[in-house]
């Protein structure tokens, strides 16, 4: 079972059966599809059923009759998801197909983090469709992150900044992001400015760790964790914030938008698996499988044309 299905309310699915009455009822009756031919007479799908608040379960396989999917759907696999609310403008991105199952991997340079930031793609099918038809399109830029969590906790918030200090912070955000583009492009005056910056930040957090506890001094990261390549330990400010019942399981759901490292993420995350208060100002920490749902043209074909 997707260890992260605990995160949309489904905490206590027993046995594998349970889990197929779900399933099924998803390919059944799903909030919609997307569906493709394939030159060999069959047909590629993606059924989403919106359990909550833009969260539910996405069923992922093939069938050879449109008319009956429910009675002869074979799934391949199946994933829980959380649509992002926000839209995030990258420098660059590109997809890349995996080799063991019909799903795409997202990764995107961010100018704020310095390193390729993985994710897991929702809308699968309507990407393959818009890239049959549009091969020649630019790489798209724009996704809503989103992240499931099964791990976190709630700690204070900095103390409200200022203006000018605001407007410092931004100034050497952009500074740093314009460092890493020309060290991307080889530019090595800025490889050695970031190097010295890098090597100044840790004397400084060194110094001041002896004293102070950690959190009161990095105040947001995104660091990769662990095997999986989309999983994230994250810290960030809560911007926004409320709180789901799951009518299906009866289980109280926590979803927050978290500001880290200048980029929002929507996360979601079960009562059980959530230590502390959230509350606007304060911050996230946990564990997430960060998520994306790609921003294709308003043009693009639609979910139920299928292709050859």
């Amino acid at each position: 079972m997707n260890h992260y299905l605990r995160a949309i309310g489904y905490n206590k699915i027993n046995n594998l059966l349970e889990l197929n009455l779900i399933l099924r009822e998803i390919i059944k009756n799903p909030t919609y599809r997307s569906v493709q031919s394939t030159k060999y007479g069959s047909y590629l799908a993606q059924f989403q059923k919106d359990l909550g608040s833009g969260y539910g379960i996405s069923v992922i396989g093939e069938y050879p009759n449109t008319a009956h999917p429910e009675e002869y759907f074979v799934m391949e696999y199946y994933f829980p998801y959380y649509y992002g609310s926000g839209q995030t403008s990258e420098e660059s991105m590109f997809l890349e197909l995996c080799s063991d199952r019909l799903a795409y991997t997202g990764v995107s340079n961010n100018s704020n983090l310095g390193i390729p930031l993985i994710f897991h793609v929702q809308n699968i099918l309507d990407y393959k469709l818009y890239a049959h038809h549009c091969p020649y399109e630019p790489i798209l830029t724009e996704v809503a992150y989103s992240g499931l969590s099964t791990e976190g906790v709630i700690i204070l918030g900095f103390e409200e900044k200022g203006d000018l200090e605001k407007n410092k912070q931004k100034s050497r955000e952009e500074k740093r992001g314009r460092l890493i583009s020309a060290a991307r492009n080889g530019d090595m005056d800025a490889v050695e400015s970031l190097t010295l910056a890098d090597i100044d930040l840790y004397s400084s957090v060194s110094k001041r760790s002896k004293d102070e506890d950690i959190y009161s001094i990095v105040d947001s990261y995104i660091i990769p964790f662990g095997s999986n390549s989309e999983e994230y330990s994250i810290m960030g400010t809560i911007t926004r914030y409320s709180m789901e019942l799951n009518q299906l399981t009866n289980s109280t759901l926590h979803t927050m938008t978290v500001q880290a490292n200048g980029i929002e993420i929507d996360v979601l995350i079960h009562d059980q698996d959530l230590m502390g208060e959230p509350a606007v100002g304060r911050r996230f920490k946990g564990i997430i499988w960060l998520q994306g749902y790609l921003i294709l043209p308003d043009d693009y074909p639609h979910r139920d044309e299928t292709i050859s």
